[in-house]
């Protein structure tokens, strides 16, 4: 049996994506941003993100659009998801996957993943930092809503009007150090 890796010794791979909607069997990845951070200092060891050309645009909620702030043009560079997938699951093989909310990203990703028959090399572990809020700021009346926008407002991080999964994951990021920084 071989000994278990220190965890803090593997990068954390925060993700964040937006979708044409909620819905994993009829919605799709349109944009996915991705930070490897050295889970010991926290620091970036390399960022990417992506727009990704969705096949099914048709069958799109109009507010998730809206929301993400999608278009033709905007998109009109736009990847191939296996492609950029590929490159998200090599990025830091053996990573633990972070973000806001991180379910919600990772299974869209999984089943992705699975439908285009890539091999996740990321390590089972997952953190939210949604969840680490919860925990450090449980206590601060200050704090309303777990939603990002608001737990950036709180520390002071500037937030854009569209979600974009490149900005949101930054700010995911900021707030996670924040975070780890709180009492």
């Amino acid at each position: 049996m071989t000994e278990e890796k220190d965890f803090r010794k593997r990068h954390l791979v925060f993700i964040d994506i937006e979708t044409t909607g909620l819905d994993r069997d009829k919605h799709e990845i349109i944009e996915i941003g991705c930070i490897i951070v050295n889970g010991e200092n926290f620091e970036i060891v390399e960022e990417y993100s992506a727009k990704i050309k969705p096949d099914h645009i048709e069958t799109a909620d109009s507010k998730a659009l809206k929301i993400n702030g999608y278009s033709q043009d905007k998109w009109k560079d736009a990847k191939n998801a296996k492609d950029v997938l590929q490159k998200i699951s090599e990025m830091a093989e053996e990573g633990m996957i972070a973000g806001w909310n991180v379910a919600f990203d990772w299974a869209f990703v999984e089943d992705y993943f699975k439908k285009l028959k890539i091999k996740s090399l990321f390590n089972y572990h997952k953190i939210d930092v949604q969840a680490i809020a919860y925990a450090k700021l449980y206590k601060n009346k200050k704090v309303k809503s777990l939603k990002l926008r608001s737990i950036s407002k709180f520390f002071g991080i500037g937030f854009g009007e569209i979600h974009s999964a490149e900005e949101d994951i930054k700010i995911t990021y900021e707030v996670f150090r924040k975070l780890m920084k709180a009492r």
